[in-house]
């Protein structure tokens, strides 16, 4: 993908009843990624010149979307204040037996401050930086599901099925994708598709290529929180974590970080990952953080 086929699944339209429709991407691929929905869910809530940004957006999957047929967005404003707004995010479609719900998302909006009075003078602070390492020192990368050039910070990708740290790092960088806006929709969009694969880096005999496949994976909900203005224009590092794969259900949480260490947003997601009911299974699906 490259940013002339991103950005256009942000272009939201309206029937001629007012209702909202989600352009569907790919008519032969046999589900819409959820973050392709973040990321237009993100568009929608908060569009350039709106006076306030997404300062966080927390979504839930009980079903997929089909790109076969239309998809709908009710935006509802539950709240709109000066500082501070809230918005909640309802993504249908038509199927057979009636509507059927993708997902729903609460969407907190924010506006900056236009300056620090002196008595916050300092009040900056983050607790963690990326590791040592500049985009030029990694390895160049293909991910097919970033508009835009990658790289490998990673001793290894996702499709190594060794049984390894359950980690992963990588940076990005799309220079079509310009303004706050649509930077931030494109983080949410790359931040939903590598938890699952890093959760199964620590699982022996298997690895992200097998989703779908011998493996049951699904996102049940995902969370970005913003930090400060984003810009996906120039190089950002995605440190993403597994931090929990038991009883057939996944946790990871990542974090994105400006070239110059600055942490500009983060990340959390929860998934279904299992082998489908009745398969053998010789190893648990089991992540403790301890893999040797």
């Amino acid at each position: 993908m490259n940013h002339e086929e991103f950005l256009p699944l942000l272009e939201v339209t309206r029937e001629d009843g007012g209702r909202l429709v989600l352009p569907t991407g790919n008519p032969a691929a046999a589900r819409i990624d959820r973050g392709q929905l973040l990321a237009q869910i993100i568009a929608v809530a908060a569009p350039p010149g709106d006076g306030k940004s997404v300062k966080s957006v927390h979504a839930a999957f009980p079903r997929e979307a089909r790109p076969d047929s239309p998809v709908y967005l009710d935006l509802e404003a539950i709240h709109e204040g000066r500082p501070v707004g809230l918005r909640r995010a309802t993504v249908w479609q038509d199927q057979t037996g009636g509507p059927v719900v993708a997902a729903t998302a609460s969407i907190l909006l924010d506006e900056a401050d236009d300056g620090l009075d002196e008595a916050d003078d300092g009040l900056d602070y983050q607790r963690d930086w990326p590791p040592d390492g500049t985009p030029e020192q990694a390895a160049a990368a293909f991910f097919a599901v970033v508009p835009g050039e990658a790289r490998l910070a990673s001793a290894t990708g996702l499709h190594d099925d060794r049984a390894l740290p359950a980690e992963f790092s990588f940076w990005i960088r799309c220079p079509g994708i310009d303004g706050d806006v649509n930077s931030r929709a494109l983080v949410a969009y790359v931040s939903d598709w590598p938890l699952i694969g890093t959760l199964l880096k620590a699982v022996p005999g298997v690895s992200e290529r097998d989703a779908h496949l011998t493996l049951e994976t699904a996102v049940l909900t995902h969370s970005v929180w913003f930090h400060q203005p984003v810009n996906a224009s120039g190089w950002l590092r995605l440190e993403v974590q597994g931090r929990r794969l038991a009883g057939g259900r996944g946790y990871g949480t990542g974090e994105v970080y400006s070239r110059a260490g600055e942490l500009v947003a983060s990340f959390a997601q929860e998934s279904v990952i299992r082998r489908p009911r009745g398969a053998a299974h010789p190893e648990p699906l089991i992540e403790t953080g301890r893999n040797q």
